[in-house]
């Protein structure tokens, strides 16, 4: 069944997406003069309340995400009440870094600026007018040389084991991932100016806020963080929200989830900033805050990772050695390009089957609370 949703490029998916989504909603185009990934969005129903789900921020992740769309679109949307759209938008936007998920990155490639491939989900929200004033982030510069140095699989594996084993514990561990500013050719680079990208995400949000909107509901399809059990296929599903436990989102996002078997994963050290730099869901709260209206944003997280402590290892790692590739070489070696590709989008058919599974409970309780009339 899950052939049905999945795709092999961009453009397949975009073709199913186009076709599912034209039979059930207002299809829109958001048209790029920079780069022929241009986003397909679809509006079902007319109300104030506005719930979203997009895909793709990171690229890879994307294939992923447009099969779960493409699922709801089946399998959801055609059972829909229309007293429920009254009440309520659906919207489901595709792939936002096309760039990445046809060439298999979660980054997308910024030839404007040497070719530094930049995380989407480090690119928004960050104001870009002053460099000198970019955020910083200290404890990723210790990593750096080391991430970015000449492959070599076990000798590199076991040096970031040993830097992982030194680190889990002071936060340089964790700050390789939350964005970086300095390195454009480092880990989680959030580059250098508004992608084009993002221009087309915000531009995309814009046109769904009408100025009737009561509320904005949003989730983001991902994958890569969590577990995945290969022999017995099954996968962990989480959803992530970016603020403390007591915050109203954290709270609205527990009682979306209760019920099911999907967790909630906080975030107590955002009590006085976002840990994560320049990701979308922050912005989005912030862009929309002086609406007076509830904003509530998540990321639906799939989990890759076949051993909970290598995993993040071996992730790091390859990020490296395609860095490195293209540095030295100008292009990624076909073996670390398969590790990356495996490593936010398993090729394993029960992982894919069971990533569907996991989220169509989300989409349950989602569309159950919309009935029910709990998300205001």
């Amino acid at each position: 069944m899950q052939d049905k949703y999945y795709s092999e490029n961009w453009y397949e998916a975009t073709a199913k997406f186009y076709a599912n989504a034209s039979k059930v909603g207002d299809v829109r185009w958001c048209v790029s003069d920079k780069t022929e990934y241009d986003i397909p969005y679809v509006l079902i129903g007319n109300g104030p309340h506005k719930v979203v789900i997009n895909s793709g921020v990171h690229g890879i992740e994307g294939y992923f995400g447009s099969a779960a769309q493409n699922m709801f679109l089946n399998e959801f949307v055609p059972n829909r009440d229309e007293m429920l759209l009254e009440n309520y938008t659906i919207v489901l936007i595709h792939v936002i870094n096309g760039w990445g998920m046809q060439n298999r990155m979660r980054e997308v490639r910024d030839f404007a600026h040497g070719g530094a491939l930049v995380d989407l989900n480090r690119n928004f929200g960050v104001d870009f007018t002053h460099p000198d004033k970019l955020p910083t982030n200290p404890k990723y510069d210790l990593s750096h040389d080391l991430l970015l140095s000449k492959p070599d699989e076990q000798n590199k594996k076991n040096a970031i084991r040993q830097f992982r084993d030194a680190h889990i514990k002071d936060g340089v561990w964790a700050a390789i991932s939350h964005g970086q500013y300095k390195y454009p050719y480092g880990l989680f680079y959030g580059g250098c100016v508004p992608m084009t990208e993002n221009k087309m995400t915000m531009n995309i949000y814009d046109d769904i806020m009408t100025p009737d909107s009561k509320s904005l509901t949003s989730i983001g399809l991902h994958t890569g963080l969590g577990r995945f059990w290969r022999k017995a296929g099954r996968v962990t599903g989480q959803m992530l929200v970016s603020h403390p436990f007591a915050h109203a989102n954290t709270q609205f996002f527990y009682s979306l989830l209760g019920g099911t078997d999907i967790p909630v994963d906080f975030d107590d050290k955002a009590v006085y900033k976002p840990t994560l730099l320049g990701d979308l869901v922050d912005c989005l709260e912030n862009r929309y805050k002086n609406r007076n209206i509830p904003i509530r944003t998540a990321d639906f997280e799939i989990g890759t990772g076949e051993f909970p402590k290598m995993s993040p290892i071996y992730k790091r790692m390859d990020m490296g050695d395609a860095r490195y590739d293209l540095l030295h070489y100008g292009e990624i070696n076909p073996i670390t390009r398969e590790h990356l590709t495996e490593s936010w989008y398993p090729s394993d058919a029960g992982w894919r089957a069971n990533a569907l599974m996991k989220t169509r409970s989300v989409f349950v309780s989602l569309l159950t609370n919309m009935r029910n009339g709990k998300i205001k």
